[in-house]
């Protein structure tokens, strides 16, 4: 038993029975501080320790944090011995996870019982490129990739071991402690048989080790550089292939694909393009290959373009390619790397880097799921969530909140597909443009951020307002974007070019939110003054103010055919107003605490309201009456949006998280409603039932009387009639009530 001291906070470690590892640097061995491990060096020289000083002082960011996952097993603290020399380091230990090569190769998981379909693999390769991607944000090299050094777990979230074998630049001197190692099959062309110890390298080396664990990942565990070999003489050993860009589609390669090589087509064209760009150009220009935020871009578009195949459950192919690879392989070769067998029947949670939430099939869940029924949870933010947001073709939701960033979801898969990140303060708004190639936000750092939704780029930034940015809104002809504004003004901008039209000096107090009507031409603001006001949107004018609530306006939403506008506050109630006259139609009343949040179906029959109370009502338009309450979040739920086919409901909350709900298309509360009415309606008729009963069992013992005094036979029918006929009318007032 080893005694060892910690260098961070002074305490004991003991080393634990037998090294579990033993590394050409050092040995690894189990601690009595639970979920660390130690390294000890074999040969803890100077260079070594100093190195070993920079990483611990200069981690890079932990891009999984927020789904409690260890990215990469990083040094937490040296290790000193009872002379106070360096020895070694404590790291996190990776628990519940395989080797890289178990997930890939289709005996070895086949061995394991690992559940793996294409899908996982996409999945787990986005996964990769996003934590190498971090990595390189933070100014490291990994130098020395490789399938032994990448764990995955059954999430498809991987890990990174071996970490103090990376190149270090010490960001105070510069110096650089190189990676003095590399792995054969992951050298990059321009390094073979050179000597590491004394090359600096860069990301651009790490990018041409990266396409070839991801196409390892893709692609059964091949190797881009194998295949039938078509020249003369014996096949050129792995690295004179590399040296060679002897890889199968290759201009004039000589390295041809076999009957087993899966074909580089089968993939999204996207992904296809990253592969060409790095075996191909970068052969010639190393920095020509593609990188690792690349990767990241291309292979979320892949993942969000597979789907599920209809005879084989575990099947997954591009959309792209149009059919199942798999199923014709199967066939010609008669062997399954995704054998149906192995796929359990409900769905199985795996996790996309960046914010990505546990998968899930929507395109499943809710054929199946209660109508009001909470189809899943998205799980990806560190702080509340203040606004949700549906893009125009229902496909994706986006969120922001108050960790300053902004997530686009796959409403399909639930996965992540962008963090959009550019905001220095809370994202308290956010609104697509009508024909979703735009996603606007606003924020407390007083601007407006356009966003391309395709790529997640950044458009343009507006320097809006004097003071927070509460409410941002598109006309729905496209052209002009709304803001509200803690600074009491609403400013209306160009889409095009981002120049201000006008300054509406609108409230003396915030304004909370803003919406267009649906034709464009008036804009309604709630505020903090306690009044909406409705503005011609042309002319700036106000056309009138409407005394709305006890406290302040949280929000404000149109019915979709313009005619009626609804109002939540914070005085707990929810009111309706005829758009025309501005006379309010009648006052909601069912949230315990703040309205914060209303929304329109799109059906115009309902909408929805969310409160500071933690739930979600939906309420009938046409009765004004409460139809169902959600309840799901454990704090107050900030903002709703339906979806544009009026079936799913989204909401988001203080407690981080998005929550997906089944709505049923017409949520009337008409006989034809699938959702059940509120327990408040039951009793009503069920009373005025069991009173006629009574009354009617009254009538029946009357006749039964009649019966007897008036005669065996004629007494006897009148009360056989009687009471057929109250029995009758009771089934009939039954079945109406």
């Amino acid at each position: 038993m080893t005694l060892l001291i910690c260098g961070s906070t002074s305490e004991s470690i003991t080393l634990l029975g037998e090294p579990i590892a033993n590394s050409g640097e050092g040995k690894v061995w189990r601690t009595n501080h639970n979920g660390y491990l130690a390294k000890i060096y074999h040969s803890p020289t100077l260079e070594r320790v100093q190195k070993l000083a920079v990483m611990i002082a200069h981690s890079p960011t932990e891009p999984n944090f927020h789904l409690n996952h260890i990215s990469f097993a990083w040094p937490k603290s040296s290790l000193k011995n009872a002379q106070g020399d360096c020895v070694g380091f404590l790291m996190p230990e990776i628990k519940e996870a395989k080797e890289l090569i178990n997930v890939y190769n289709y005996q070895k998981r086949k061995a394991l019982k690992l559940d793996v379909d294409w899908r996982f693999l996409h999945t787990t390769a986005l996964n990769i490129a996003s934590i190498i991607e971090a990595i390189h944000i933070s100014g490291y090299v990994l130098g020395d990739i490789k399938q032994q050094n990448i764990l995955v777990n059954d999430r498809a979230l991987p890990s990174i071991i071996d970490t103090d074998s990376f190149q270090v630049r010490n960001p105070v001197n510069g110096k650089i402690y190189r990676c003095p190692v590399g792995s054969p099959d992951y050298t990059p062309p321009e390094l073979i048989d050179k000597d590491f110890s004394s090359i600096d390298q860069t990301e651009v080396h790490d990018r041409f080790r990266l396409a070839v664990i991801i196409y390892q990942l893709l692609f059964g565990g091949q190797t881009p550089f194998a295949g039938k070999w078509t020249g003369t003489g014996d096949t050129p050993e792995a690295n004179d292939r590399i040296r060679q860009g002897l890889w199968l589609y290759a201009p004039n390669s000589l390295m041809q694909p076999v009957a087993r090589t899966i074909p580089l087509e089968i993939i999204h064209p996207e992904v296809q393009r990253c592969f060409l760009r790095c075996f191909n150009d970068g052969y010639k220009n190393p920095n020509l290959r593609p990188t690792a935020g690349d990767w990241v871009k291309a292979l979320r578009l892949a993942v969000n373009e597979l789907t599920i195949c209809g005879k084989v459950d575990s099947h997954y192919y591009s959309q792209t390619y149009g059919k199942c690879y798999w199923c014709d392989r199967s066939t010609k070769l008669g062997i399954d790397i995704f054998p149906g067998f192995a796929r359990p029947k409900q769905q199985s949670a795996f996790s996309v880097s960046t914010s990505q939430p546990k998968v899930f099939a929507a395109d499943k869940i809710i054929e199946n799921v209660a109508i009001g029924g909470q189809i899943h949870t998205l799980q990806g933010h560190s702080n509340s969530v203040n606004s949700v947001a549906f893009s125009p073709d229902g496909k994706i939701l986006a969120s922001g909140s108050y960790d300053n960033t902004i997530k686009l979801w796959d409403i399909g898969t639930g996965r992540e597909i962008y963090t959009l990140q550019g905001h220095s303060n809370s994202v308290n708004s956010i609104a697509f443009s009508p024909d979703g190639k735009i996603l606007a936000s606003g924020s407390d750092d007083k601007t407006i951020k356009l966003w391309d939704v395709t790529t997640g780029e950044k458009i343009r930034t507006i320097q809006a307002h004097s003071k927070w940015v509460r409410s941002v809104a598109f006309s729905p002809d496209g052209k002009i974007l709304a803001s509200g504004s803690d600074d009491k003004t609403i400013k209306l901008w160009d889409v095009t070019t981002g120049e201000k039209i006008r300054t509406i000096q609108a409230h003396s107090k915030w304004v909370r939110s803003v919406a267009f009507s649906p034709d464009s031409k008036i804009l309604a603001s709630g505020s903090d003054d306690n009044t909406i006001k409705l503005w011609n949107v042309t002319t700036g004018a106000q056309i009138g103010t409407i005394q709305a609530h006890s406290k302040w306006v949280s929000s404000v939403a149109f019915s979709p055919d313009g005619k009626i506008l609804t109002s939540g506050s914070d005085d707990k109630t929810i009111k309706l107003w005829d758009v025309t006259t501005g006379a309010q139609i009648p006052t909601l009343q069912g949230h315990s605490d703040s309205v914060n949040s209303v929304a329109f179906n799109p059906d115009g029959k309902t909408f929805a309201s969310a409160s500071h109370d933690k739930t979600i009502k939906l309420w009938d338009v046409g009765t004004a009456r409460k139809i169902y309450t959600l309840k799901g979040h454990s704090d107050s739920v900030n903002s709703v949006a339906f979806s544009p086919d009026g079936k799913i409901l989204a909401s988001g909350s203080d407690d981080n998280t998005i929550n997906i709900w089944q709505i049923a298309s017409s949520t009337n509360t008409g006989t034809s409603s699938p959702i059940k009415p509120t327990k408040s309606n039951v009793p009503q008729a069920s009373s005025a039932i069991v009173v006629l009963g009574f009354y009617f069992l009254l009538l029946f013992i009357l006749l039964c009387f009649i019966s007897l005094v008036s005669g065996l036979v004629g007494g006897f029918l009148v009360g056989v009639i009687g009471i057929g006929c109250c029995w009758s009318i009771y089934l009939w007032f039954w079945r109406v009530s």
